[in-house]
């Protein structure tokens, strides 16, 4: 896994969930499956390859982050099947923001830390 590529695709989410809101999106995103830390590119490799950083502290505060992420984009999408975007929206803004800059922060402390 390329710790960059991890980054640009947290960073995508935001988008993705702006534009789920808007009802712009052409995916089909469920809160049951947003909510899971172990579907997306960076959540296998965390619970695969990544493994071999069990070791090193920022491993667990990643896998820490990377949870509270998914949990906080899995509200803003039940917030939008409940039909109340405007609260999804405020999520998106407050606690999925916070959630996504402590995971990218968390990734380029992995990186830093592995290299």
């Amino acid at each position: 896994m390329n710790f960059d590529d991890a980054i640009a695709a947290h960073i995508k989410w935001k988008v993705r969930l702006k534009m789920f809101i808007d009802g712009a999106s052409t995916e089909k995103l469920q809160s049951a499956t947003v909510c899971k830390d172990n579907l997306c590119d960076l959540g296998k490799w965390i619970y695969g390859e990544g493994m071999k950083f069990k070791p090193l502290p920022h491993y667990q505060d990643l896998v820490k982050k990377h949870a509270n992420f998914h949990v906080c984009a899995g509200e803003v999408v039940k917030k939008v099947e409940g039909g109340d975007k405007n609260s999804a929206k405020s999520l998106l803004d407050g606690p999925f923001a916070a959630a996504s800059k402590e995971t990218v922060t968390a990734i380029m402390d992995l990186k830093k830390e592995a290299a």
